[in-house]
């Protein structure tokens, strides 16, 4: 018999300050492959279920999973300003960048592939302005992460102050989608260890695989975001592929 661990994935939670997040990382959710039937806790699963497709705060979310405050953007804080400024100022400098007929964005068959590139390369415009540092964000453990929110950790050098930032690109026709589009997965890991700012900056592009241009770029306070729960198993295709074909399911021919 053997037991096959399942990943909660879950997207944001609060629930009369019960985390799911400590659900899933200290209780965790095995379901015994043998029968398929019985789960170890099924109030546990019972609950997830009616968690899910709830609203809360982003603030938060990122409040109790992670012990530090989402800061509001404030128009007149001199700090929150300058970092206004430079990120507007770096954004355009890159969507004009990545727009160029030599873009390499454009060698790329998926949008999706092309998100690095602004990462990179808002990374470089704010980290050689003037009293600005942007760097990779880093984990709880200290160490430097790509994946996962957020994606930057911009800082004000003069004041400290410090904002991560998340680039986005969307297709400018689905700005009023409901399609999913932000994710944040709590974990042991988590790259928020700060009181910030939280900002989002999303590029919108005209829809024309690998002749994409892209306009000017929305930034967004993510300090009053309403974000939605899903809760969900997944599974890697190291699961699903490993074990041996024992009854005979697949046939051996070659392609």
């Amino acid at each position: 018999m053997k037991d096959v661990r399942w990943v909660i994935k879950v997207g944001l939670w609060l629930f009369g300050g019960f985390s799911l997040f400590a659900l899933g990382m200290n209780l965790g959710v095995s379901l015994k492959k043998s029968t398929g039937k019985n789960h170890e806790n099924p109030s546990d699963l019972q609950m997830l279920a009616n968690l899910t497709g709830s609203n809360y705060s982003f603030a938060e979310v990122i409040k109790q999973t992670s012990g530090v405050l989402v800061l509001p953007y404030e128009p007149a804080n001199e700090a929150h300003l300058a970092i206004h400024s430079a990120v507007t100022h770096a954004s355009e400098l890159v969507r004009k960048e990545l727009s160029q007929v030599n873009s390499p964005i454009r060698t790329k068959r998926r949008i999706n592939e092309a998100s690095r590139f602004f990462e990179d390369a808002l990374l470089t415009q704010l980290d050689s302005l003037p009293n600005f540092s942007c760097q990779i964000p880093k984990t709880s453990e200290g160490k430097e992460q790509r994946s996962g929110y957020p994606d930057l950790r911009v800082e004000h050098l003069p004041s400290g102050t410090v904002a991560y930032l998340d680039p986005k690109l969307f297709e400018e026709t689905s700005i009023k989608s409901s399609f999913r589009t932000f994710y944040f997965e709590p974990s042991k890991q988590i790259k928020v260890t700060e009181d910030a700012l939280h900002l989002l900056v999303g590029f919108p592009h005209d829809g024309r695989a690998r002749e994409w241009t892209f306009a000017t770029a929305e930034l967004v306070d993510l300090a009053d975001l309403q974000v939605n729960l899903k809760a969900e198993f997944s599974a890697s295709n190291r699961d699903l592929y490993h074990q041996e074909d024992e009854k005979g399911l697949t046939s051996k021919g070659q392609l």
